[in-house]
C-alpha cells in the first residue's frame, strides 16, 4: 500500500514540477536565441528572426500598459537612427493581449523598426519573459550575448556601447 500511495503522490508532483520548470525557464546569455516569425504591425511584412543572421539584433519585449516600455521605444528608435548601419537591427515584440492597444501607441509614436504582435506569448514564452520591459542583444550568429531587464532613461548609452563593440567584432565588457 505504501508503494501505491507514494506513486499517487509522485504523479501529483509531476505536473507541479513541470510547471515550475516552465516558469523558471529563461534563456541565458551565450545560448542561441529562440526562433520566431510574425507580421510587422506597421508595414505588414513578414519578419523572421532567421533572416537577420549576420546582423547584430536587439529584441525588445514591451506592452502599452508598461510605462518604462513606453519611455524606451522612442529612445531605442533614436538609438537605431544613431547607429544606422546595415549590420544592426531592432525588433520589438508587443505582448499586449489586445493588439490594438499596442497599435494605438505606435500610430501616435511611430518607430523605424519592425514591431510584431505576440498576444498569446508564442514568441515570449521561449524567451522566459517574466517582466517588462526586457530586451535581448544577439550577436551575428544569433546567440544571446546580453539581457537587459527594465528600462530607465540613459540605459541606451550602455546598450549603444555594447552594440558598437559587437559591430566592430569586439566582445562586450562591462
Amino acid at each position: 500500500m505504501v508503494f501505491k500511495l507514494s506513486a499517487v503522490v509522485g504523479l501529483k508532483l509531476v505536473p507541479a514540477l513541470v510547471l515550475t520548470m516552465i516558469l523558471t525557464l529563461q534563456v541565458q546569455a551565450q545560448q542561441p536565441a529562440p526562433a520566431f516569425s510574425g507580421t510587422d504591425q506597421l508595414s505588414g511584412k513578414t519578419i523572421n528572426l532567421e533572416d537577420y543572421r549576420g546582423k547584430i539584433v536587439f529584441i525588445d519585449f514591451w506592452a502599452s500598459w508598461c510605462p518604462p516600455c513606453l519611455l524606451s521605444m522612442p529612445a531605442y528608435d533614436k538609438l537605431r537612427s544613431e547607429l544606422e548601419t546595415e549590420q544592426f537591427e531592432i525588433i520589438a515584440i508587443n505582448v499586449d493581449e489586445n493588439t490594438e492597444d499596442g497599435l494605438d501607441f505606435l500610430v501616435d509614436n511611430p518607430v523605424s523598426y519592425p514591431v510584431l504582435a505576440d498576444p498569446n506569448g508564442e514568441i515570449g514564452i521561449p524567451y522566459g519573459i517574466r517582466s517588462l520591459p526586457v530586451s535581448f542583444l544577439l550577436d551575428k550568429d544569433g546567440t544571446i550575448v546580453r539581457t537587459y531587464r527594465g528600462y530607465k532613461p540613459g540605459d541606451e548609452a550602455q546598450i549603444k556601447t555594447h552594440i558598437t563593440s559587437l559591430v566592430s567584432g569586439l566582445s562586450i565588457n562591462d
